[in-house]
C-alpha cells in the first residue's frame, strides 16, 4: 500500500518541531551573532524564546534572531526582550519565517539590563519542516 500526502489522526495533523538552542554561559554582553548554525532541510519559524536564569534589572534583555546575517523581525519590537526583573520572553510576529537548507541562523544580544545585565541566556528558535 502507498499512501501520499500528510498523515491525520482523529483531524490532528502530526508535524515534526525541532529546536535550535542558542546560550551564553555567565553574565551576558551586547554581541553580534558570535555562532552560527546551518539548517539541514526547509523548515518555518514557530516561535522563539529568550530565559536567563538571573534576570536583568534597570532595562530589558533584547535578543535579536536572524537568518543568513538579516534580522527575521520587521517590527523591532516584536524581538524577544526579557523585562527587568522577569526572565523570559517570546518574540512576536517575525516577518521572516520559511528557512531553506544551507541557511544559518545566528542571534544578536541587542540590549542587556542596566544595573544587572543578566546571566546564563539561552534563546530557542522552534522550527517545524516545511510541508
Amino acid at each position: 500500500m502507498q499512501i501520499q500526502g500528510s498523515l491525520t489522526i482523529d483531524g490532528v495533523l502530526a508535524v515534526p518541531i525541532e529546536a535550535y538552542t542558542f546560550s551564553v554561559t555567565g553574565a551576558v554582553a551586547v554581541a553580534t551573532g558570535k555562532s552560527r548554525i546551518y539548517l539541514e532541510g526547509d523548515y518555518v519559524v514557530e516561535t522563539v524564546r529568550a530565559a536567563v536564569n538571573t534576570a536583568p534589572t534597570g532595562a530589558a534583555l533584547v535578543v535579536d534572531v536572524n537568518k543568513n546575517g538579516t534580522t527575521i523581525y520587521s517590527d523591532q519590537g516584536g524581538r524577544p526582550s526579557i523585562a527587568a526583573g522577569t526572565n523570559s520572553a517570546t518574540g512576536n510576529n517575525p516577518a521572516v519565517t520559511a528557512l531553506a537548507a544551507g541557511d544559518y541562523l545566528t542571534v544578536d544580544v541587542d540590549q542587556v539590563g542596566s544595573t544587572a545585565a543578566g546571566a546564563d541566556l539561552t534563546v530557542t528558535v522552534r522550527v517545524r519542516k516545511a510541508s
